[in-house]
């Protein structure tokens, strides 16, 4: 029986105890080769690797087979085919899923010396830690988008096919929240002076893993890392037709959940459900399924024009009727599955 040694992409959930089982058997086939059919492999290694130059979808698998001498290269040849048909086969489902190299090797007879050593696992596990560092951080940028539910749409209709606009927006409808919004769960937003009220609006927010640039649809959820819960906080105002900064941009107006749930645990971030609490008591249930724009298809309608960056966040947008909040009022925001984010009001001190 050969020798098995499987080498894999770190950025690749392989079954391993399968794999080795398919290898397996195909090599041992009809027994022909192999006298020893019904033994077990006599070796296994299995190295978690990192394509650390390439692509990050870029991943791999390699197997070398170690055989003894004494087989022809037909032999040799047919072991070979057989093996690395079953291999293909059994990663068909990852390869209709994401960019995959299949790779296999026979080698003939042991090595009479053979050294490794590697630091794959420290690296990864550094890595990892690193992410996990840069998501608690706050984001670089967050992108707001408005007027992305059907009912914004409807209520505003009528002004939306009045002169000068006379249609629907065609384009995203965007605003940035700055740094000076950015607040924590839990902490009190002290609302300015000039500011008797403010809309809540709950917004699930999407965070990029890496560079996103001129994206598919097909493609725009694998640019991201997770999902957060994020208050969209606003004064009140009437116009939708012009950026809205003195509005959306007061110091505090972005809380962000602390918790960031990740992409692989969100089956479909179209379908989840939004609630507001005011106070302890259910204010507006509302879904993303609401959305003008999906997830994906927002993804890859906002960059086609600009760029983000890991870490960096676009928010789907706040639903319609957004409830309104005074001084000493608290909101609570639950999103299943992402998180959970609330913040109570102050007044401004003299």
């Amino acid at each position: 029986m050969p020798h098995i040694w499987i080498e894999y992409s770190g950025n690749l959930k392989l079954d391993t105890p399968a794999l080795m089982r398919t290898v397996q058997d195909a090599a041992v086939g009809d027994g022909t080769l192999f006298p020893l059919a019904g033994a077990r492999t006599r070796a296994l290694r299995v190295d978690d690797c990192l394509i650390v130059d390439g692509h990050p979808d870029n991943a791999f698998v390699h197997v070398v087979l170690r055989v003894g001498h004494g087989r022809s290269d037909a032999q040799k040849a047919a072991l070979g085919e057989r093996v690395f048909e079953a291999l293909t086969n059994a990663l068909a489902p990852h390869m209709a899923a994401n960019p995959l190299g299949i790779s296999m090797q026979i080698e003939e007879a042991d090595p009479v010396l053979n050294y490794k050593v590697n630091n794959y696992r420290e690296y990864l596990a550094a890595r990892a830690a690193a992410a996990a560092a840069a998501r608690a951080a706050p984001p670089r940028t967050v992108v707001g988008t408005a007027l992305n539910t059907r009912q914004s749409l409807e209520a505003l209709s009528g002004a939306m096919h009045a002169p000068p606009y006379n249609a629907a927006p065609k384009a995203p409808v965007l605003y940035i929240k700055p740094a000076n919004t950015y607040a924590q769960d839990g902490a009190v937003i002290t609302l300015p002076a000039d500011v008797d009220e403010v809309e809540v609006g709950a917004c699930l927010g999407v965070v990029f893993s890496r560079r996103a640039t001129r994206v598919g649809e097909a493609e725009a959820l694998r640019y991201v890392a997770g999902y957060r819960v994020v208050a969209d906080l606003s004064v009140p105002h009437a116009s939708y037709f012009r950026p809205a900064l003195k509005q959306k941009c007061r110091d505090g107006f972005c809380p962000i959940g602390h918790g960031m749930a990740p992409a692989a645990s969100i089956a479909d971030p179209d379908a989840l459900e939004i609630e507001i609490h005011v106070d302890g008591a259910l204010a507006l249930r509302t879904r993303t399924a609401d959305l003008v724009r999906p997830v994906a298809r927002l993804i890859a309608d906002v960059t086609q024009f600009m760029s983000f960056e890991a870490g960096d966040m676009l928010l789907v947008g706040a639903p319609h009727d957004a409830p309104r909040l005074r001084a000493g009022q608290r909101y609570d925001i639950r999103i299943p599955q992402v998180g959970t984010l609330g913040n109570l009001l102050a007044a401004a001190t003299a």
